[in-house]
Protein backbone atom coordinates (compact mmCIF):
# COMPACT_ATOMS: atom_id res chain seq x y z
CA UNK A 1 0.00 0.00 0.00
CA UNK A 2 2.87 2.36 0.74
CA UNK A 3 4.25 1.82 -2.75
CA UNK A 4 0.80 2.44 -4.24
CA UNK A 5 0.26 5.66 -2.27
CA UNK A 6 3.73 6.85 -3.24
CA UNK A 7 3.04 6.05 -6.90
CA UNK A 8 -0.28 7.91 -6.82
CA UNK A 9 1.38 10.95 -5.23
CA UNK A 10 4.00 10.97 -7.97
CA UNK A 11 1.26 10.83 -10.60
CA UNK A 12 -0.60 13.69 -8.88
CA UNK A 13 2.55 15.84 -9.03
CA UNK A 14 2.94 14.93 -12.70
CA UNK A 15 -0.64 16.04 -13.39
CA UNK A 16 -0.05 19.36 -11.60
CA UNK A 17 3.13 20.04 -13.57
CA UNK A 18 1.55 19.09 -16.89
CA UNK A 19 -1.51 21.20 -16.22
CA UNK A 20 0.51 24.30 -15.39
CA UNK A 21 2.81 23.56 -18.30
CA UNK A 22 -0.03 24.35 -20.70
CA UNK A 23 0.31 27.94 -19.52
CA UNK A 24 4.06 27.97 -20.21
CA UNK A 25 3.58 26.28 -23.58
CA UNK A 26 0.95 28.83 -24.58
CA UNK A 27 3.16 31.71 -23.49
CA UNK A 28 6.12 30.31 -25.41
CA UNK A 29 4.16 30.38 -28.66
CA UNK A 30 4.22 34.17 -28.56
CA UNK A 31 7.93 34.08 -29.43
CA UNK A 32 9.03 30.90 -31.21
CA UNK A 33 7.52 28.17 -33.36
CA UNK A 34 6.10 24.90 -31.99
CA UNK A 35 8.80 22.62 -33.39
CA UNK A 36 11.61 24.88 -32.17
CA UNK A 37 9.92 24.94 -28.78
CA UNK A 38 9.71 21.14 -28.59
CA UNK A 39 13.24 20.60 -29.86
CA UNK A 40 14.67 22.83 -27.12
CA UNK A 41 12.44 21.75 -24.25
CA UNK A 42 13.05 18.04 -24.87
CA UNK A 43 16.80 18.68 -25.11
CA UNK A 44 16.59 20.44 -21.74
CA UNK A 45 14.72 17.45 -20.35
CA UNK A 46 17.53 15.14 -21.46
CA UNK A 47 20.16 17.38 -19.83
CA UNK A 48 18.19 17.35 -16.56
CA UNK A 49 18.08 13.55 -16.49
CA UNK A 50 21.58 12.87 -17.79
CA UNK A 51 23.46 13.26 -14.45
CA UNK A 52 21.04 10.83 -12.80
CA UNK A 53 21.30 8.28 -15.61
CA UNK A 54 25.12 8.28 -15.60
CA UNK A 55 25.09 7.01 -12.01
CA UNK A 56 22.79 4.11 -12.83
CA UNK A 57 23.68 0.85 -14.52
CA UNK A 58 20.71 0.63 -16.82
CA UNK A 59 20.09 -2.37 -19.01
CA UNK A 60 20.13 -0.96 -22.53
CA UNK A 61 19.22 -3.95 -24.63
CA UNK A 62 17.27 -4.41 -27.84
CA UNK A 63 13.93 -4.20 -26.02
CA UNK A 64 14.93 -0.88 -24.43
CA UNK A 65 15.77 0.70 -27.77
CA UNK A 66 12.63 -0.61 -29.46
CA UNK A 67 10.36 0.67 -26.69
CA UNK A 68 12.25 4.00 -26.59
CA UNK A 69 11.85 4.42 -30.34
CA UNK A 70 8.16 3.62 -30.17
CA UNK A 71 7.22 5.96 -27.34
CA UNK A 72 9.58 8.64 -28.68
CA UNK A 73 7.83 8.64 -32.03
CA UNK A 74 4.42 8.77 -30.37
CA UNK A 75 5.53 11.58 -28.07
CA UNK A 76 6.88 13.60 -31.00
CA UNK A 77 3.66 13.24 -33.00
CA UNK A 78 1.26 13.95 -30.13
CA UNK A 79 3.21 16.84 -28.60
CA UNK A 80 3.78 18.44 -32.02
CA UNK A 81 0.04 18.50 -32.70
CA UNK A 82 -0.59 19.92 -29.25
CA UNK A 83 2.07 22.60 -29.54
CA UNK A 84 0.88 23.71 -32.99
CA UNK A 85 -2.65 23.99 -31.62
CA UNK A 86 -1.49 26.11 -28.68
CA UNK A 87 -0.58 28.89 -31.10
CA UNK A 88 -4.29 29.75 -31.18
CA UNK A 89 -6.02 27.63 -28.50
CA UNK A 90 -6.23 28.69 -24.86
CA UNK A 91 -4.35 26.74 -22.19
CA UNK A 92 -7.54 25.75 -20.35
CA UNK A 93 -9.37 24.42 -23.39
CA UNK A 94 -6.22 22.62 -24.55
CA UNK A 95 -5.94 20.94 -21.17
CA UNK A 96 -9.50 19.64 -21.25
CA UNK A 97 -9.42 18.38 -24.84
CA UNK A 98 -6.08 16.69 -24.20
CA UNK A 99 -7.54 14.98 -21.11
CA UNK A 100 -9.82 12.99 -23.41
CA UNK A 101 -6.97 10.49 -23.66
CA UNK A 102 -8.26 9.02 -20.40
CA UNK A 103 -11.58 8.11 -22.01
CA UNK A 104 -9.80 6.97 -25.16
CA UNK A 105 -7.32 4.68 -23.37
CA UNK A 106 -9.83 1.86 -22.59
CA UNK A 107 -11.35 2.14 -26.06
CA UNK A 108 -8.01 1.83 -27.82
CA UNK A 109 -7.08 -0.97 -25.42
CA UNK A 110 -10.01 -2.94 -26.84
CA UNK A 111 -7.91 -3.53 -29.95
CA UNK A 112 -5.47 -5.38 -27.69
CA UNK A 113 -8.16 -7.74 -26.40
CA UNK A 114 -9.83 -5.66 -23.70
CA UNK A 115 -13.63 -5.64 -23.65
CA UNK A 116 -15.32 -2.24 -23.90
CA UNK A 117 -18.42 -2.04 -21.72
CA UNK A 118 -21.55 0.06 -22.04
CA UNK A 119 -20.16 2.36 -19.32
CA UNK A 120 -17.21 3.23 -21.53
CA UNK A 121 -19.45 4.08 -24.47
CA UNK A 122 -21.56 6.24 -22.16
CA UNK A 123 -18.43 8.12 -21.07
CA UNK A 124 -17.39 8.55 -24.70
CA UNK A 125 -20.79 9.97 -25.59
CA UNK A 126 -20.63 12.42 -22.67
CA UNK A 127 -17.09 13.49 -23.54
CA UNK A 128 -18.00 14.01 -27.19
CA UNK A 129 -20.97 16.15 -26.16
CA UNK A 130 -18.65 18.13 -23.91
CA UNK A 131 -16.17 18.50 -26.73
CA UNK A 132 -18.96 19.77 -28.99
CA UNK A 133 -19.99 22.38 -26.41
CA UNK A 134 -16.39 23.52 -25.97
CA UNK A 135 -15.66 23.80 -29.67
CA UNK A 136 -18.39 24.03 -32.30
CA UNK A 137 -21.30 25.15 -30.08
CA UNK A 138 -19.21 27.81 -28.35
CA UNK A 139 -17.87 29.45 -31.51
CA UNK A 140 -20.19 28.23 -34.28
CA UNK A 141 -17.34 26.41 -36.02
CA UNK A 142 -14.78 23.72 -35.31
CA UNK A 143 -11.42 25.46 -35.07
CA UNK A 144 -8.40 23.68 -36.61
CA UNK A 145 -6.67 23.89 -33.23
CA UNK A 146 -9.48 21.90 -31.58
CA UNK A 147 -9.10 19.14 -34.16
CA UNK A 148 -5.33 19.03 -33.67
CA UNK A 149 -5.75 18.81 -29.90
CA UNK A 150 -8.15 15.89 -30.26
CA UNK A 151 -5.79 13.97 -32.54
CA UNK A 152 -3.01 14.76 -30.08
CA UNK A 153 -5.15 13.26 -27.29
CA UNK A 154 -5.38 10.06 -29.35
CA UNK A 155 -1.59 10.08 -29.57
CA UNK A 156 -1.16 10.51 -25.81
CA UNK A 157 -3.56 7.57 -25.35
CA UNK A 158 -1.21 5.37 -27.33
CA UNK A 159 1.71 6.73 -25.30
CA UNK A 160 0.10 5.70 -21.98
CA UNK A 161 -0.91 2.28 -23.33
CA UNK A 162 2.56 1.59 -24.71
CA UNK A 163 4.24 2.60 -21.46
CA UNK A 164 1.83 0.46 -19.45
CA UNK A 165 2.28 -2.61 -21.69
CA UNK A 166 5.94 -2.45 -22.64
CA UNK A 167 7.94 -0.46 -20.08
CA UNK A 168 7.30 -2.36 -16.85
CA UNK A 169 10.80 -3.82 -16.40
CA UNK A 170 12.81 -1.00 -18.00
CA UNK A 171 14.69 1.80 -16.24
CA UNK A 172 12.18 4.69 -16.19
CA UNK A 173 14.84 7.43 -16.08
CA UNK A 174 16.78 6.05 -19.03
CA UNK A 175 13.57 5.38 -20.94
CA UNK A 176 12.30 8.90 -20.27
CA UNK A 177 15.56 10.45 -21.50
CA UNK A 178 15.63 8.22 -24.58
CA UNK A 179 12.14 9.27 -25.67
CA UNK A 180 13.10 12.93 -25.25
CA UNK A 181 16.20 12.45 -27.41
CA UNK A 182 14.05 10.98 -30.19
CA UNK A 183 11.35 13.67 -29.89
CA UNK A 184 13.96 16.46 -29.86
CA UNK A 185 15.88 15.10 -32.85
CA UNK A 186 12.69 14.70 -34.88
CA UNK A 187 11.61 18.25 -34.00
CA UNK A 188 14.83 19.80 -35.37
CA UNK A 189 14.26 19.08 -39.10
CA UNK A 190 10.60 20.05 -38.73
CA UNK A 191 11.67 23.39 -37.23
CA UNK A 192 14.18 23.96 -40.05
CA UNK A 193 11.53 23.27 -42.67
CA UNK A 194 8.55 25.14 -41.23
CA UNK A 195 10.11 27.80 -39.00
CA UNK A 196 13.32 28.86 -40.77
CA UNK A 197 12.04 32.44 -41.13
CA UNK A 198 11.75 33.01 -37.37
CA UNK A 199 14.87 34.61 -35.85
CA UNK A 200 16.63 32.57 -33.16
CA UNK A 201 16.91 35.74 -31.09
CA UNK A 202 13.29 35.16 -30.07
CA UNK A 203 14.41 32.11 -28.08
CA UNK A 204 15.59 34.43 -25.29
CA UNK A 205 12.15 35.82 -24.33
CA UNK A 206 10.75 32.27 -24.52
CA UNK A 207 13.45 30.95 -22.18
CA UNK A 208 11.31 30.97 -18.97
CA UNK A 209 8.67 28.85 -20.71
CA UNK A 210 11.31 26.55 -22.16
CA UNK A 211 13.01 26.07 -18.81
CA UNK A 212 9.77 25.32 -16.99
CA UNK A 213 8.54 22.82 -19.55
CA UNK A 214 12.00 21.35 -20.13
CA UNK A 215 12.97 20.93 -16.48
CA UNK A 216 9.62 20.18 -14.87
CA UNK A 217 7.26 18.95 -17.61
CA UNK A 218 9.89 16.82 -19.34
CA UNK A 219 12.67 16.16 -16.87
CA UNK A 220 10.40 15.65 -13.87
CA UNK A 221 6.77 14.96 -14.84
CA UNK A 222 7.31 12.37 -17.59
CA UNK A 223 9.70 10.52 -15.31
CA UNK A 224 7.13 10.67 -12.49
CA UNK A 225 4.62 9.14 -14.91
CA UNK A 226 6.92 6.27 -15.83
CA UNK A 227 7.87 5.62 -12.20
CA UNK A 228 4.32 6.02 -10.88
CA UNK A 229 2.67 3.79 -13.46
CA UNK A 230 4.87 0.88 -12.38
CA UNK A 231 3.18 0.67 -8.94
CA UNK A 232 -0.26 2.20 -9.61
CA UNK A 233 -3.35 0.63 -11.09
CA UNK A 234 -3.69 1.71 -14.71
CA UNK A 235 -7.20 3.08 -14.26
CA UNK A 236 -6.33 5.00 -11.11
CA UNK A 237 -3.27 6.39 -12.87
CA UNK A 238 -5.48 7.65 -15.70
CA UNK A 239 -7.81 9.35 -13.24
CA UNK A 240 -4.99 11.14 -11.45
CA UNK A 241 -3.27 12.19 -14.68
CA UNK A 242 -6.61 13.54 -15.92
CA UNK A 243 -6.44 16.22 -13.24
CA UNK A 244 -4.03 18.07 -15.51
CA UNK A 245 -7.11 19.54 -17.24
CA UNK A 246 -8.25 21.13 -13.98
CA UNK A 247 -4.80 22.55 -13.28
CA UNK A 248 -4.61 23.87 -16.86
CA UNK A 249 -7.86 25.82 -16.44
CA UNK A 250 -6.78 27.19 -13.06
CA UNK A 251 -3.39 28.19 -14.42
CA UNK A 252 -4.87 29.76 -17.54
CA UNK A 253 -7.31 31.80 -15.47
CA UNK A 254 -4.79 32.96 -12.84
CA UNK A 255 -1.79 33.61 -15.06
CA UNK A 256 -3.09 34.20 -18.60
CA UNK A 257 -6.45 35.67 -17.48
CA UNK A 258 -8.36 33.27 -19.72
CA UNK A 259 -12.11 32.96 -19.30
CA UNK A 260 -14.40 30.20 -20.51
CA UNK A 261 -17.86 30.95 -21.86
CA UNK A 262 -20.97 29.32 -20.37
CA UNK A 263 -21.02 26.64 -23.10
CA UNK A 264 -17.32 25.98 -22.66
CA UNK A 265 -17.81 25.61 -18.91
CA UNK A 266 -20.64 23.12 -19.44
CA UNK A 267 -18.53 21.27 -21.99
CA UNK A 268 -15.49 21.11 -19.75
CA UNK A 269 -17.68 19.90 -16.89
CA UNK A 270 -19.10 17.08 -19.00
CA UNK A 271 -15.64 16.06 -20.17
CA UNK A 272 -14.32 16.03 -16.62
CA UNK A 273 -17.28 13.96 -15.43
CA UNK A 274 -16.70 11.49 -18.27
CA UNK A 275 -13.04 11.18 -17.30
CA UNK A 276 -13.83 10.51 -13.63
CA UNK A 277 -16.73 8.20 -14.47
CA UNK A 278 -14.84 5.92 -16.82
CA UNK A 279 -11.91 5.72 -14.41
CA UNK A 280 -14.26 4.88 -11.52
CA UNK A 281 -15.71 2.03 -13.57
CA UNK A 282 -12.20 0.81 -14.40
CA UNK A 283 -11.13 0.92 -10.75
CA UNK A 284 -14.31 -0.82 -9.56
CA UNK A 285 -13.85 -3.65 -12.04
CA UNK A 286 -10.10 -3.78 -11.36
CA UNK A 287 -9.31 -3.99 -15.05
CA UNK A 288 -5.80 -2.94 -15.98
CA UNK A 289 -5.43 -0.38 -18.76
Amino acid sequence: MKKTRRANLLLFLAAFIWGTSFVAQSAGMEHIGPFTFNAIRYAIGVLVLLPLIIRRKSRLDRKFFLVSLRIGLILFAASSLQQVALQTAGAGKAGFITSLYIVLVPLISSFFGKKVSFHHWLAVAASLLGLYLMTYAASGALAPADFLLFIGAVGFSFHIITVDRKAGDLDPLALSAAQFVIASLLSIPAALIFEYQRPLALVAPALPSLLYTGIFSCGVAYTLQLVGQKDSDGAVASLILGLEAVFAVIGGALILHERLSAKELWGSGLMLLAVFYVTFIESRNKLPV
